[in-house]
């Protein structure tokens, strides 16, 4: 499964949102399901380009063992 960064998410959701392009040729042109399309889709139109933000932290094990 290849992992996506919250840019290349963005730019397929706006490449959708400009309605060029439908949500099954989209998601076959960006290598993921239609349904995982759709809830990037869901998630930036409620949350914006903030839903594809890093939620959490990475800690270093120097910062693991304190």
């Amino acid at each position: 499964m290849a992992k996506f960064t919250a840019q290349q998410k963005i730019q397929a959701v706006q490449r959708y949102l400009e309605g060029t392009e439908g949500h099954n040729s989209l998601a076959k042109s960006v290598g993921v399901n239609s349904g995982v399309l759709l809830n990037w889709i869901r998630q930036y139109q409620y949350h914006g380009e903030r839903a594809f933000e890093k939620r959490y932290t990475t800690y270093t094990v120097e910062d693991k063992l304190k």
